[in-house]
């Protein structure tokens, strides 16, 4: 809004990748009996998973919404975003992609500002100039350039 007159501008919007960022995952070592009698379901393995408080606490500051992307699968999102509601996490939406797919997608979404992986080859050579590598430690700089 500029002179009281509305605006069509995007207001730009932060991806985040769960996995090794915002969800961490846990020892996996003392499950591996448990899964010899059953196929785990999709919110048991992401209760595994660890919530990094710290980029929760800088999702809460930051002015940009922001979205969360898993590659685990379909399944995986809406357990993810109930997680994400249970820890008050202000995140627009939880989504399923690709990394593939998610450098295609990019591509027509304007609001797209930055891409947040903590995987540096993705974060480099899949999304291009939106691509960010941010490790869990550095989530302070969340939203910087």
């Amino acid at each position: 809004m500029q002179k009281g007159d509305l605006s069509n501008e995007y207001q730009p919007c932060l991806l985040v990748v769960f996995e090794g960022l915002l969800g961490i995952p846990a020892n996996r070592e003392q499950d591996r009996k448990r899964r010899w009698f059953r196929q785990p379901t999709a919110q048991e393995l992401i209760a595994e998973y660890m919530i990094n408080t710290l980029l929760l606490a800088k999702i809460r500051q930051t002015p940009y919404p922001v979205e969360v992307v898993t590659f685990l699968g379909p399944d995986f999102a809406p357990a993810i975003e109930e997680r994400l509601d249970f820890h008050h996490a202000l995140v627009r939406r939880v989504w399923n992609s690709t990394p593939a797919e998610l450098a295609r997608i990019h591509i027509t979404q304007p609001d797209v500002a930055a891409i947040y992986d903590p995987d540096a080859r993705r974060a480099f050579a899949t999304y291009g100039s939106l691509g960010r590598h941010l490790l869990p430690e550095n989530a302070p700089h969340l939203g910087e350039q």
